[in-house]
């Protein structure tokens, strides 16, 4: 540190002598420049969500209840840098009520914890890219539960027993240096407590009653602000500073010019999943981050290229079925007014636009409401839905990392982490749809898949994807329904940039009934047939094996469904094939029209819970307005006619058909 200071002291004196040569007035000296040095003590504050899992073991049986909470809590530590590695340690603790309850094994009484905080112990491994950090850690892991079996009615065999549970920890986390001496952090912990047998004594005469094992493991997630306790960053930290008269030049678009206007359509590209789009700037501005820009640490926040951003979605429906809008989706429930997403994300993007050096960015999204339904993954805060069936929750759709290397053709995108499935044309974060509504070939596919893959653009018209994955909507660490499984993709774009044609093998393994464990192959076709209209058609064919009948001994998944096997078989083959196709319109700078109309064939009703065949048909109009800022509302009018061909699917199986009047409303901030 000392030899960069005086390197960059004879740089400023340098400077400031070249100055006064050219000119007599004085200058002054630009801001002194440094790297980032996480050396030294530490302390911050954080708050994150915790999901605990606990798995009970009783004389007559076993049962499993999980317990999620708001987590408040607290960190110490200290690190040592050597060049750009870092070694630390931390202590930290959370408090929250992670509390549960579930029927037990004899299906008469009730079996619940009582856990309140979680503490660990860990030594920290990262590299810093400045002014980020990333690291690695693990160590010791600490709790204390309490477990209670209790009657309807408080009873005389009331049961309790529990105590200090200890175990290990395993995560993972990025730190980023914001001004002086204060970062901010995201982080991601997994804490295993093992199985352990307590005593369970009567809680009225502390007689011993019976034992039970517990095993017990819990996931975090946190997002805190540390201050470290270092004198060498107490100026600001300086990145290169942008060339004279072009810091707010915006960087160039490389390759073909974007297809459509955006606004007032979604988007102005056509679809590619698992990768930004490669060679397009990332200029999208929200109305926070114009606020933080204008605040006195502005043009630090804009040379981070990190954002902070999310938007709120409010829907409403009216519909002819009374009790059940399912298939259709993602609304649910009729004739209600429902908070579907409320969303904050922290990004940033790697500069793609740029051919000298390697870069690299993230993505952490933070997802509340009815829509958590459709982006759950098993094994991740999985249980509000497959062991609860909350209405509303909370997930993290996507938390990956990327890495640019501009070297490798026209570039290569590594994304590693949980991210959006490709190539649909609809995603799950509302405002990137055409529509408010899904189609049903969208609602039946894969949502969210956690692996690695590879987006390597060979040329302005050719691009290829390859990589792997742990299934769909499946963690890799489920030792149940994780399979490794392949994927590769390839997009071919017209040198007008009016055609994109992208087929796909999403998922292929060995097809086994698993956990939303289909195989499938998929195309989408997009079509630019002037500035004002455009198409977009996608269709696919997937199918499991070995798929449990619904009339047979097999037990079958939460949140999945067994197929209409032939009579006396116990498992069948459960194909189902799809196409949707969307018309669009530009109206104006502020509105767009929309028709989508599609086909869905559930061969053996394993995708939808019924066997039949259906048509859906949508007309919508879309509209931005100005909330807190240009184009910072869209309002989604839409009309929807289903029906069902061969048996009734709505409305709890008793109607062929269904007619639904919905609208959404989107805020951006």
């Amino acid at each position: 540190m000392r030899a960069i200071g005086r390197i960059a002291a004879v740089a400023l004196l340098a400077n400031n002598a070249a100055q006064a040569a050219d000119a007599l007035m004085p200058m002054q000296a630009p801001p002194f420049a440094a790297a980032y040095s996480w050396s030294g003590l530490y302390v911050g504050g954080h708050v994150g969500a915790g999901f605990s899992y606990r798995n009970w073991t009783l004389g007559d049986g076993a049962s499993s209840e999980a317990g999620d909470a708001v987590m408040i809590g607290g960190q110490i530590g200290f690190n040592h840098q050597v060049g750009k590695w870092v070694i630390g340690v931390e202590s930290d603790a959370a408090w929250g009520n992670l509390k549960d309850e579930t029927v037990c094994p004899d299906g008469i009484n009730t079996c619940w914890t009582r856990q309140t905080w979680l503490g660990t112990v860990t030594g920290r491994i990262g590299y810093a890219f400045d002014p980020a950090l990333f690291y690695l850690k693990g160590g010791a892991a600490f709790t204390r539960a309490h477990y209670f079996k209790t009657a309807p009615i408080p009873s005389a065999l009331d049961e309790r027993g529990g105590g200090a549970r200890n175990g290990w920890t395993a995560g993972v986390g990025m730190d980023y240096a914001l001004w002086n001496n204060w970062s901010l952090r995201l982080e991601y912990d997994y804490l295993d407590f093992g199985s352990r047998t307590f005593a369970m004594s009567n809680s009225a005469t502390g007689m011993f009653a019976e034992n039970v094992t517990v095993g017990q493991k819990v996931h975090e997630v946190k997002l805190g602000l540390n201050y470290l306790f270092n004198t060498s960053n107490l100026n600001p930290i300086a990145l290169p500073a942008p060339q004279s008269n072009k810091s707010e030049a915006q960087p160039q678009r490389l390759g073909l010019p974007a297809p459509l206007d955006s606004p007032p359509f979604p988007t102005g590209d056509w679809p590619l999943g698992g990768s930004q789009l490669i060679g397009v700037p990332d200029t999208a501005v929200g109305p926070l981050m114009k606020w933080i820009y204008d605040g006195p640490d502005g043009q630090a926040w804009k040379d981070s290229r990190i954002k902070l951003y999310g938007w709120a979605e409010i829907g409403a429906n009216a519909s002819t079925s009374s009790q059940s809008l399912t298939p259709a989706g993602y609304p649910i429930h009729p004739n209600r007014i429902e908070l579907d997403q409320l969303v904050f994300r922290i990004e940033r993007l790697p500069d793609t636009t740029q051919k000298d050096h390697v870069d690299w960015g993230f993505n952490v999204t933070n997802v509340y409401g009815l829509d958590y339904r459709y982006t759950i993954m098993k094994g991740i805060f999985s249980d509000q839905l497959l062991a609860k069936n909350r209405t509303y929750g909370y997930d993290i759709p996507t938390f990956h990392g990327d890495i640019y290397f501009p070297q490798i053709a026209e570039g290569m995108n590594v994304r590693v982490g949980r991210y959006l499935s490709v190539p649909d044309i609809e995603t799950q974060m509302a405002p990137g749809n055409w529509l408010y509504t899904h189609s049903l070939l969208y609602i039946f596919d894969p949502f969210t898949q956690m692996g690695i893959v590879n987006t390597v653009k060979l040329n302005d018209q050719w691009l290829i994807q390859f990589g792997a994955h742990a299934g769909n909507d499946v963690a890799p660490w489920d030792k149940t329904d994780a399979k490794l499984t392949p994927m590769a993709c390839f997009r071919w774009t017209s040198k007008d940039n009016n055609d994109s044609i992208y087929p796909c093998v999403n998922s292929i393994n060995d097809g086994k009934y698993a956990y939303d464990n289909i195989q499938m192959f998929v195309n989408t076709w997009s079509h630019k047939f002037s500035d004002t209209w455009n198409m977009q058609t996608e269709f696919y064919y997937t199918y499991q094996r070995d798929v449990p009948s619904v009339s047979g001994p097999l037990p079958i998944e939460p949140n999945t469904n067994g197929a209409v096997c032939p009579p006396g078989q116990v498992t069948c083959f459960a194909p189902a094939w799809a196409i949707v196709n969307y018309q669009n319109f530009k109206i104006s700078k502020t509105d767009y029209l929309v028709f989508r109309n599609e086909y869905f064939d559930d061969v053996k009703g394993q995708r939808t819970g019924t066997q039949t065949r259906y048509t859906t048909h949508s007309v919508g109009w879309g509209h931005w307005f100005n909330v807190w800022g240009e184009n910072t509302g869209l309002f989604r009018p839409e009309l929807r006619y289903e029906r069902s061909y061969d048996a009734p699917a709505y409305n709890l199986g008793t109607r062929k058909d269904q007619l639904i009047l919905a609208a959404d409303v989107i805020f951006l901030y």
